[in-house]
């Protein structure tokens, strides 16, 4: 088995589950990742202990003039070079988890014949994959918004595949610690300069209450070190990481989150019924991670800020309003409990098998 795609944790950790699960199944199951060189994937796919093949690829989408041109010869060099990986490899099938590394992946194996299938996880599909869903045998989708995007009768709402560890965080672990009132603050994969910001500058109205709190910040590699030098200069304890590669330990005794919109994100709240403030990243594709936040916003599932509203005093009003009613922090996290498809993995499994032995 394949599974390509990449750049990002949203694209490799549902993708990581989805492997996961497949082995469970199977132990003997061979499983390569194939990707691109520049993204989160060389550090995270290997350490899990799966092969890793690279592709030299590139977005299109942003790129103008010879950026594009460029852009689009690296996919045409990279689709060749996935053409030589499968034939080597000779996968029984080929599952893209999005992103423009997939594209390459994907398009070969279908022009070999071997049965294909794309990962959707936000609301708004991206180019590559809304590409890709026009000849793919099968799309699973997180979000019904998505299947409009896509051809009728391959279209399959599975829910966002989400790793085990994190599902097996249960409600007891997630009993507050010492007394506190937890708080999780990360920007995804990558970080988010303006969380950090905003959350540093929140701190200043709520020193009365800081006593009762506890904060666990993932901050970036990027931002890492302004962050840790604010925390020292406002002389405030916190447990601050640059990169979380345990997120089921840190949601764990978790009261409320603090994050971008992204899809696993989003998986994973509600899987485990978090509480969250959701920052969507203005700057995203098709604005996917607003269209994200509001689909658990209008069911109650969540509070948004967006980036134009997002300031110390806004964020830290809504911490407070947490902080102080703990039956409205019960009635998000019940919310998002009942939007959540723990079973996403399995169910993909389920389908992807059919397909193989032409039971679907």
């Amino acid at each position: 088995m394949v599974i390509a795609g990449g750049g990002t944790g949203g694209h490799i950790f549902p993708a990581l589950a989805l492997a996961e699960e497949l082995r469970r199944r199977n132990g003997s199951v061979e499983i390569t990742f194939i990707g691109s060189r520049r993204g989160l994937e060389t550090r995270v796919v290997p350490s899990h202990g799966y092969t890793l093949e690279v592709l030299d690829v590139e977005g299109i989408k942003k790129r103008k003039g010879k950026d594009r041109i460029r852009a689009f010869l690296k996919a045409a060099l990279a689709t060749l070079k996935a053409l030589r990986l499968l034939r080597r490899i000779r996968p029984d099938g080929v599952i893209g988890s999005g992103s423009y590394s997939s594209g390459p992946v994907v398009l070969a194996a279908s022009l070999l014949g071997i049965k294909t299938a794309i990962l959707e996880q936000n609301a708004v599909p991206g180019l590559t994959n809304r590409i890709l869903g026009r000849f793919v045998d099968r799309i699973y989708t997180a979000f019904e918004e998505a299947e409009r995007y896509f051809p009728k009768g391959r279209t399959v709402l599975t829910g966002n595949p989400v790793r085990r560890d994190i599902l097996d965080v249960t409600r007891q672990d997630r009993a507050r610690r010492n007394g506190r009132f937890s708080i999780f603050v990360f920007g995804g994969s990558q970080g988010a300069t303006a969380i950090n910001a905003a959350f540093l500058d929140a701190t200043e109205y709520l020193t009365d209450i800081w006593g009762n709190l506890r904060v666990v910040h993932q901050a970036g590699s990027l931002g890492y070190r302004q962050v840790e030098e604010a925390y020292r200069r406002k002389g405030l304890k916190v447990e601050l990481h640059n990169f979380i590669d345990d997120m089921a330990k840190a949601y764990s005794a978790c009261d409320l989150i603090i994050c971008r919109a992204g899809a696993t994100s989003i998986a994973e709240i509600m899987a485990l019924g978090l509480p969250a403030i959701l920052v969507p990243y203005p700057f995203s594709t098709d604005a996917h991670q607003e269209v994200n936040a509001r689909t658990l916003v209008e069911r109650g599932a969540a509070v948004m800020l967006r980036q134009d509203e997002l300031t110390g005093s806004t964020l830290a009003e809504v911490i407070r309003r947490f902080f102080e009613n703990p039956s409205e922090l019960r009635k998000i996290r019940e919310a998002a409990s009942a939007l959540a498809r723990p079973r996403a993995s399995e169910t993909i499994v389920d389908d992807y098998t059919k397909l193989l032995t032409g039971k679907a």
